[in-house]
Order: C-alpha cells, then structure tokens, then sequence
C-alpha cells in the first residue's frame, strides 16, 4: 500500500532535487557534490577528536557502545531536507540517497584504516578500531521502531537506510531480532537530561548469542547517542565483540 502511495505521488508530485529544484531525483549530481562528507571524527561525548569517530580514553568506560560513524551534519541543508523527508513526509525513496552519503563515509574510513594498517607494519602502533579490520563479518542492524509506530509510519526509516548498506558492502544484516518492546516518547521531543531514561529498558534482543560479532547499528540522526547506546547494551550483553552506530548525520 505504502509503495502504490509513493507511486501515486510521484505522478502528483514530480520528484525534484531537494537542494536546486531540479527535476529528475531527490538529490542532483551537482548538489550531492556539494555535501561534505564528515573529515573529522570526534567523541561523541566529549567532541575530542579522534581517528574513527570512538569514544576518546576518558570517556570509553562510560559506554557499550564503541563509537559512531557519522557520515554528516544535520545543520547541512541538503541533509536536514532529506531527513525531513524520509521520516516526516514519508517518502522512503529517498533513503537511497541518504544511504550514499554514509556508503561514502564508511569507504573511506575502510581506506584510512587500511592505510593506517600499512603505517603500523612500518613505524607506527596500530590505531584502527578492529570492526573495520573485520569488517567483511559485521551484521548491519537497524534500529528498530515500535510495532505501533511502524504501522503509524508504514516503513522503518533506518531499515530503508540499511538495506542498502549492507547491499553495497555485501554484509549481513538482521532487521528482526533486535526488537523495540516499548513504544517510548519521541528523543526528538525531550530534553538531554530526559532521553536516557526515556529510552531504559526498551529494547531486547530475540535472537541467537553473538558471541563473536561485530555489529554495526543504523539510524538516521545522533544526538546524545542515548538510543544507540540502549542498543549497544543489548546486544553486549548478548555476546557482541564491538558495536558502532552509523547515522547519517550528527543532530
């Protein structure tokens, strides 16, 4: 049903870049060159600068989660356009859109690690997270929405961005067994103080141990990491090696 809607607005509502009004696709050739790619990963904690986007040695101890990669800024017009279309105007042809720029991102930090693999064999200790030497194992998980709000939705927006990810780097990915349990109060909405314990105990995990894993958990925006987080805790407890978050932007 969602998609005979999709199509039908389409015919209604022609697709046109959302950066220059050009017909044709979501986002021009010329406008996807002007989005900058994230050159600088940081903790997201603490903004200290780091080399993949993990948490800096002060601020590790306080979280499951590993690290973040962050393809953009959310304050990037292009990017704040096509967030606000996938999940607000429901339009989830665009996500294959959003889900390059984060295609883009994770190649080259896939590059640098490599490079900086070489480096180490030569002169220096090595610094590269090990999700990215082990890449070619991770499972791309989406995070998942509540079953009342994907029925209010239609679609999980993060699952639109995901599938195309592990599409492109030919890795598993599981959309079923991490499982939001309790449909809690929109993060959006709330203030810092009150996200974390909004999102407590909300998720669970339904499938089998992954002892061993390496899990890369998608969504569409960041902010305080508190969701990511919840996940990361989960899915540690259920075995996992590392668990990074990759968004397509930092809110």
């Amino acid at each position: 049903m969602q998609k005979i809607i999709n199509q039908i607005l389409d015919v209604v509502f022609p697709i046109e870049c959302i950066g220059c009004e050009k017909g044709g696709g979501w986002i021009c050739e010329e406008c996807a060159r002007t989005v900058p790619i994230n050159s600088s990963p940081c903790c997201l904690l603490c903004k200290t600068k780091t080399n993949y986007g993990e948490f800096c040695r002060k601020c590790k101890d306080n979280y499951n989660l590993n690290g973040v990669f962050i393809a953009g800024d959310y304050d990037n017009k292009i990017i704040k356009r096509g967030i606000k279309t996938l999940k607000y105007r429901f339009i989830y042809s665009i996500s294959g859109e959003l889900a390059k720029l984060l295609i883009l991102f994770l190649e080259k930090q896939k590059e640098k690690a490599q490079f900086s693999e070489w480096i180490g064999q030569v002169e220096m200790p090595k610094d590269t997270p090990d999700i990215l030497e082990n890449f070619s194992n991770a499972i791309i998980m989406p995070v998942p929405l509540h079953k009342k709000r994907l029925k209010w939705r239609g679609f999980n927006q993060a699952e639109k961005l995901a599938l195309p990810i592990a599409e492109h780097f030919n890795l598993r990915v599981d959309t079923e067994n991490l499982q939001r349990i309790k449909n809690n109060k929109q993060q959006a909405k709330l203030k810092e103080k009150d996200r974390h314990k909004n999102i407590s105990g909300i998720f669970s995990w339904e499938g089998v141990d992954l002892k061993g894993e390496y899990i890369i958990l998608v969504d569409d925006v960041v902010t305080t990491g508190s969701t990511l987080e919840e996940c990361a805790k989960i899915l540690k407890k259920a075995g996992a090696i590392e668990v990074w978050g990759a968004v397509v932007a930092k809110g």
